[in-house]
């Protein structure tokens, strides 16, 4: 395996040519999942991020999913999420075949994509070569060891941090505060650029905005109809991740905020025909086709009234002390710790989001996530709520049968038409 990118930046632009050609076929693509205009300049605005990544003008970090942003943007870092990319390779129809590379060189199917992707991406090249690699341990194990591989293969610096267990101990957020203050130092050092307080305050108020549009966003979707297809609110998962510290998101999610109120004071259903059913999905989706959600909400008027990616699980985050405000966030993640703890969120939103039925898409390799499923489904049979689990994945579509999951899902309706 050869990782070109090891010349340094000035591989980015080949970098780029070779993941505009991978991708064009996505940026062609008409979603009916796109009915919101702060849909369309969150597309806009990821789309941008993702192309100023390859500039040889920029410092790029990749990270995983939970690296606080709001660092990366203060100091005038671009973010980028690898993993995202690879969920964009997969809608554009080429999942299959960097997972295969990655496959060719020792990855072994039984583990996670999102991981398997990501390494085939980076030996086809397509992928910004980065400048500093930074990854959690929340909730991943697998994403720890990928990017320490990557990291040494493309001779950069490693950052990770240690998010402990017992997230409910006070020290448990100066443990990792500290490692965030390091991470920042040691950045500084290499960089020469100086993290700025000014900026991280700022950067710190711009998530802190962002956070509360988005929590009014999740109220709106209390209302019965719903405002918006979850097929469509899902695609903000994706940005949750990414984005906390831009201005730009602030504007989105005010947008966003704004145009649901319009809608609830209309009253007017997401769904034609108004919804027969309310649901809520566990989990993500499969990138490479939306025809598992668009047969749910446009052809069984079985609307996702919420999705638990898009769950705001932080109090508002401490301008005056940024390390420890971030270190309170990245600890308060719901899967982090014992199953309890993230099963009581699922069943408080059973009676916040009037949910008749549970659907779990259970991403196959991820061990974390679906470890708990027998629990939730104890949990959700002594509530008489039905559970749908989907065994599927979310960028491999080689075992993907539309027939099959149009049969699974036929079924859960039936189950609860009789329970209505």
């Amino acid at each position: 395996m050869t990782f070109s990118a090891t010349q340094g930046k000035t591989a980015r632009r080949k970098q780029f040519q070779n993941y505009r050609d991978l991708i064009r076929g996505f940026t062609r693509k008409t979603s009916p999942y796109n009915t919101l205009e702060a849909s369309k300049k969150r597309l806009a605005f990821t789309a941008d991020l993702f192309s100023r990544a390859y500039s040889d003008d920029e410092t790029v970090v990749w990270r995983s999913s939970f690296v606080p942003t709001e660092l990366m943007y203060a100091m005038g870092f671009i973010p980028f999420p690898p993993e995202t990319i690879v969920a964009m390779l997969a809608n554009a129809g080429f999942g299959s075949a960097v997972l295969a590379i990655a496959e060719d060189n020792y990855h072994l199917r039984d583990t996670c994509s999102f991981l398997r992707g990501t390494f085939g991406a980076s030996i086809r090249d397509c992928l910004p070569a980065p400048d500093f690699v930074a990854c959690t341990s929340l909730y991943c194990d697998g994403s720890a060891k990928l990017f320490y591989q990557l990291a040494r293969e493309y001779g950069r610096p490693y950052f990770f941090i240690d998010v402990p267990y017992h997230h409910e101990r006070e020290r448990a957020v100066d443990y990792v505060a500290r490692q965030l203050e390091e991470m920042v130092k040691e950045m500084e050092r290499l960089s020469g650029v100086k993290c700025d307080p000014g900026k991280l305050s700022r950067a710190m108020e711009y998530s802190n905005q962002a956070r509360d549009y988005f929590t009014r966003v999740n109220d709106l979707r209390k209302t019965v109809p719903s405002p918006i297809y979850g097929g469509e609110a899902i695609n903000y998962a994706a940005m949750l991740s990414h984005t906390w510290g831009a201005k730009e998101t602030v504007r989105i999610y005010e947008l966003l905020c704004h145009e649901l109120e319009e809608r609830v004071a209309r009253k007017e259903p997401a769904v034609d025909g108004g919804e027969a059913h309310r649901v809520l999905w566990r989990n993500l989706k499969p990138y490479y086709s939306d025809y598992l959600m668009q047969y749910l909400e446009f052809d069984k008027r079985t609307v996702i009234a919420f999705e638990e990616a898009n769950c705001i699980h932080w109090n508002e985050l401490d301008v005056q002390d940024p390390f420890k405000g971030l270190a309170r966030k990245m600890l308060s993640n719901p899967p982090l710790g014992v199953f309890e703890r993230w099963l009581e969120y699922t069943l408080r939103f059973l009676d916040d989001y009037s949910i008749e039925g549970v659907i779990e898409y259970a991403h196959w390799g991820c061990r974390h996530l679906n470890s708990g499923t027998q629990m939730l489904k104890d949990a959700l049979q002594e509530r008489g709520i039905p559970l749908l689990i989907i065994d599927g994945d979310c960028i491999d579509s080689r075992d993907y049968s539309e027939g099959q999951v149009r049969t699974r899902i036929d079924a859960f309706i039936e189950l609860l038409e009789v329970r209505s």
